[in-house]
């Protein structure tokens, strides 16, 4: 009955926007599609309502809370179910029904409620201190399959949708891993290149456990029916709440992991991302576009001013820095890695420390194997490994995870 009042309200006037344009097919089906939502959830929240123009203002309250509290939605996600749910109220004779995300959440603090085009901070997870080998071990023990996806998440960016379709087997085109078209965004597919050691590693230990000629995402729901794709997201869903990874919890949420891939490959490309105190300065205008723009590529679009969004926006300043920036920040750092106490570095990673000491050593700078393992150590397991060999751009990773030592030891001499 209600689902029908929605269906008419939508004939009558889904096809024209509010400011008087055509709507595409595809938005009034994503308005539906909320508006369906929205009713469904409040039944199971007891409110059984079976006509749409019975919504009130507690209704839209109930709704919000919800999202926020326990389903845990990103705050982009709610700011749009709002505006669909507006639109379709408006249409539907109540203008001014649905109000800002402000109102339905007035003990949220206010600064977790903004939508932000660019990055301020960093979103990734090594940035909120954690350790990435470590997690996906704690992982793999509760669920073995979210593993193998937060892994790919983190090696190449995936989405969410796109890593519970992933066939890691077919999608391994050896120098690079293919999203296939209609796995993507908008449908669209791309290619992303594998430039490190860490994702070919992380690419065949997720292939080595993956069966082949399936996707990725759980074939069968916790019923033991055989899961759609709509069961898999949700089932995503609960079990990253389950492990606190949520906004509200720790901070940190599944699309971080897409923001460390961001980091990553910006410092596999050459340039220091901004939230990772990177400058503009750092390279030529023309090489720092060209860059950004095969980042962009990377994540999936088409234009290179949306990866502020992920690695945070360098500004006006165009003219080239200083080059002993980079060197000034890890000679600082270095007498903050004590090492008394250090394990042995392991004979296996001994060649490539003293590869690391050779190639800082031409730029003045004076490491022992120890220090210089500490840090790509760090620099490593932000990848998701437990060592990655020093090949690409050595100089720019070890200046992040110097920034990132002297951030830390900061914060902790502060507190």
């Amino acid at each position: 009955m209600w689902k029908e009042k929605v269906n008419k309200i939508m004939a009558e006037t889904g096809p024209v926007r509010m400011n008087g344009k055509v709507a595409s097919e595809r938005t009034q089906t994503l308005t539906k599609e909320v508006v369906y939502a929205s009713i469904r959830r409040l039944h199971v929240l007891g409110y059984k309502i079976q006509d749409p123009e019975n919504l009130g203002d507690r209704h839209i309250h109930v709704l919000v809370k919800d999202w926020w509290h326990i389903k845990h939605k990103k705050i982009k996600t709610i700011q749009n179910e709002l505006s669909r749910l507006r639109v379709f109220c408006t249409r539907m004779g109540k203008p001014g029904l649905v109000g800002t995300v402000e109102k339905y959440l007035p003990d949220v603090d206010r600064q977790l409620l903004i939508v932000r085009a660019v990055a301020r901070i960093s979103k990734s997870w090594s940035e909120h201190e954690i350790d990435m080998v470590e997690k996906f071990e704690e992982i793999d023990v509760c669920d073995s399959q979210l593993g193998l996806m937060l892994r790919l998440e983190l090696a190449f960016g995936l989405r969410r949708e796109e890593v519970i379709k992933c066939d890691p087997h077919a999608q391994d085109y050896g120098q690079y891993l293919q999203v296939f078209p209609g796995q993507g965004k908008g449908g669209r597919w791309r290619n992303i290149p594998i430039l490190s050691e860490a994702q070919r590693a992380t690419l065949d230990f997720v292939k080595s456990r993956a069966p082949k000629n399936k996707p990725l995402g759980w074939e069968y729901s916790l019923s033991g029916k055989v899961a759609s794709l709509k069961q898999n997201i949700r089932r995503y869903e609960n079990q990253m709440a389950s492990f606190g990874f949520t906004k509200a919890d720790s901070g940190i949420t599944g699309h971080g992991l897409r923001a460390q891939f961001a980091e990553n490959h910006s410092l596999l490309l050459g340039m220091l991302p901004p939230t990772l105190g990177g400058q503009a300065g750092q390279m030529a205008p023309d090489n720092l576009l060209l860059t950004k723009t095969r980042l962009a590529q990377a994540l999936g679009h088409n234009v290179p001013t949306i990866v502020k969004a992920y690695v945070g926006c360098f500004g006006s300043n165009i003219t080239i820095a200083d080059a002993d920036r980079g060197i000034e920040i890890i000679k600082r750092a270095l007498p903050l890695i004590n090492v008394t106490g250090l394990p042995a570095v392991v004979i296996e990673r001994m060649r490539d420390c003293f590869f690391i000491q050779d190639l800082m050593a031409e730029l003045d700078v004076h490491i022992c194997h120890v220090r210089a393992h500490e840090l790509w150590q760090a620099h490593s397991r932000r990848h998701g490994v437990e060592w990655m060999k020093p090949e690409r751009e050595i100089g720019i990773a070890l200046e992040a995870e110097a920034r990132s030592l002297i951030k830390r030891f900061s914060t902790k001499t502060e507190g």
